[in-house]
């Protein structure tokens, strides 16, 4: 399962994942580290970590559809989930696979007459509502189920303390490239300890109203990579 990440840094989002997606044929795993996990919407941006055909059907039709609201997306999850289970239904363990399935994403909604930036997650562990707001400088992740509770806060806490959120826009290049080493690093520790993940990555930014999506990013031996992204109006 791959690791899906989003963290609200004020002046921006960022929105990231690794690239495996596993098959399993004749109960053998298969790995495609090719897969583009982090995707545009016409209000920001969105990733999501989980069962294949579940993601694909909300993939799509965020592709297809003009998104306006956190609403827009909320129905369209929870139509895809059971459209999901409808079609799905012979499989034995199909509840099990969509309750494993989350969403993180970002957008702009007014508060006291200002535009200002959120970052969200939609998964079925949060609560009841399944759906939460993070708060500046706090990240949203969907961690890979190989991990337990207690390597997940081991990994988890570490990351808090070094993300990097800008006093101002300056500091804006620093702190993406600072965010974007944190989120490299990560995915380094844990790709060895998570046969579901890869070590290649996708990093996505939202900026005010422009987003840009890198390409997949190939992690050197030495954490290096390069990061190239273009931002543009939806």
């Amino acid at each position: 399962m791959t690791i899906a990440i989003g963290i609200n840094l004020g002046f921006y989002a960022i929105l990231a994942a690794d690239t495996r997606t596993t098959y399993h044929l004749v109960n053998m795993p298969f790995y495609d580290d090719n897969s583009s996990k982090v995707q545009k919407t016409t209000m920001g941006l969105i990733t999501g970590a989980g069962f294949c055909p579940l993601l694909d059907g909300v993939k799509n039709r965020l592709a297809n559809e003009q998104i306006i609201s956190t609403d827009s997306v909320l129905a369209i999850i929870k139509e895809e989930r059971e459209n999901t289970l409808q079609t799905c239904q012979t499989y034995s363990q199909i509840e099990s696979w969509i309750e494993q399935t989350g969403w993180i994403f970002s957008y702009m909604t007014l508060q006291n007459d200002q535009l200002i930036l959120r970052v969200s997650i939609f998964h079925p562990s949060i609560s009841k509502e399944m759906y939460a707001t993070y708060e500046v400088g706090q990240p949203a992740i969907i961690f890979p189920l190989e991990l337990d509770r207690e390597k997940v806060d081991a990994i988890y806490n570490p990351v808090i303390q070094e993300i990097e959120v800008p006093d101002n826009t300056s500091e804006l290049q620093s702190s993406i490239a600072q965010n974007s080493r944190i989120i490299a690093a990560l995915i380094n520790v844990l790709q060895p300890l998570c046969p579901s993940i890869s070590n290649r990555f996708q990093i996505g930014i939202h900026m005010g109203g422009q987003t840009g999506v890198s390409d997949l990013i190939d992690i050197q031996d030495n954490e290096t990579f390069s990061l190239n992204i273009k931002l543009e109006n939806p």
